[in-house]
């Protein structure tokens, strides 16, 4: 089993106190959380698509963050 990077736990404690509702965040919460534009994000993240709306999950943001 692959262990967490350090500050993983902090990164995730972090963007759960900015998007308390919900585990999907949009290309728009990712980009108001990061400050990047929009274009930026959506490039670097790997977001699914559900019904025509982007996604990316919290744990995985976390993870790519730390």
């Amino acid at each position: 089993m692959a262990r967490e990077s350090p500050g993983y736990r902090d990164q995730l404690e972090s963007i759960i106190t900015a998007f308390p509702k919900g585990e999907r965040l949009t290309v728009a919460d990712v980009a108001h959380y990061t400050g990047w534009s929009r274009r930026v994000v959506s490039r670097i993240f790997p977001f699914k698509e559900l019904d025509g709306i982007k996604f990316i999950t919290r744990t995985t943001l976390a993870r790519l963050l730390s």
